[in-house]
């Protein structure tokens, strides 16, 4: 983790005044060494004055490697009674270098107390990065702009613990920070810009490095910004191209189609005159054929019949009268020949 504290121990020749100012901006309000701290994370946790750097020294010459279980406990029932704000919490996370053992521990605990203290304003199981800085910066807002300093105080450790979280556990970027804080933390973009520049003009030497981070980071997120912007457009212009390519194709399409729904249209008429042509000469047949019949009918039975059945009585009489029934057959020959003409 990076810090934006830096803990040397102040050049001989200072007053006391100084570097009691010193002890005091390391968390302590006096000479860390008269405190006795146990190696233990509660024990930083217990001891209010101790500075991080000294637990650091006591962890470090103990060798501790690991916080026990029962040592977490207890030094998440600490953070609750005795850093509700988070400023002791914090203190830790930004320093720049952890022992191994804090190092392990420090982000679950973290975690844990931005659930407790956020509530539905911090999931760590929400997928999307975004949502959860989103809605860390909503449920801190209020206290990040409010005049009462020891709110806002709390406010701003709460905010800065929760975004190392993210950093290192979502590897959420400095521009995505930058950009969802501005607008809490400047209302007024003018007074950022004058911020910046007044840090740039005037500034100590780690703000004068920081004011040049940032902006150079602004630069660079502006012409990423502008190349994104640029092979937009040209994009775009390679699909409005593209688009009227389409538009004319789908209007000759849309003609032609036209014009075949048209030729359906007659074809569709044809066949609906050739169907009532068919239908009527259907029944013209139909008619024709009865008509036919009927006169097969009268031919055999009426004229054929008789002619036949007197041959065939003519030859079975006794004597046999040949000669008639012969007649007879003949007569229905001749009346087949008449029924064919």
């Amino acid at each position: 983790m990076t810090d934006d504290k830096e803990n040397h121990t102040p050049p001989s020749g200072r007053s006391e005044h100084r570097a009691l100012e010193n002890r005091r901006s390391d968390g302590v309000g006096e000479p860390s060494a008269e405190i006795e701290i146990r190696p233990a994370i509660s024990g930083f946790f217990e001891q209010p004055k101790a500075s991080a750097s000294a637990f650091f020294k006591v962890i470090r010459n103990h060798d501790v490697k690991r916080f026990t279980v029962a040592d977490q406990a207890d030094a998440e029932k600490l953070m609750e009674e005795m850093d509700p704000d988070g400023e002791r919490l914090w203190n830790l996370m930004s320093q720049a270098s952890l022992p191994e053992a804090v190092d392990a521990w420090i982000l679950g605990a973290a975690q844990k107390r931005l659930a407790t203290k956020l509530g539905e304003f911090f999931d760590p199981q929400e997928f999307d990065k975004q949502e959860i800085f989103k809605s860390l910066t909503k449920g801190l807002s209020k206290d990040l702009q409010t005049e009462d300093k020891e709110k806002r105080r709390g406010a701003e450790n709460w905010l800065r613990i929760g975004l190392s979280w993210l950093i290192e556990k979502r590897t959420l970027q400095p521009w995505q920070i930058a950009e969802g804080l501005l607008p809490i933390l400047f209302p007024e973009s003018k007074s950022a810009s004058r911020l910046a520049s007044r840090a740039i003009q005037k500034g100590k030497a780690s703000e004068f490095r920081l004011a040049i981070a940032v902006a150079g980071l602004a630069h660079d997120m502006v012409k990423v910004a502008e190349r994104e912007r640029d092979q937009e457009r040209q994009i775009s212009a390679g699909l409005r191209d593209r688009l009227a390519d389409t538009r004319a194709t789908l209007d000759r399409l849309q003609a032609k189609l036209t014009e075949t729904q048209n030729e359906l249209a007659q074809q569709n008429s044809k066949l609906v005159e050739a169907e009532a042509t068919l239908a009527a000469e259907r029944q013209h047949w139909g008619h024709d054929l009865s008509e036919t019949k009927a006169e097969q009918r009268v031919l055999l039975g009426e004229r054929i019949g008789p002619l036949l059945q007197d041959a065939v009585d003519a030859l079975e009489i006794d004597p046999p009268a040949p000669g008639l029934a012969l007649r007879r057959i003949k007569a229905a020959l001749s009346t087949i020949e008449e029924a064919k003409a």
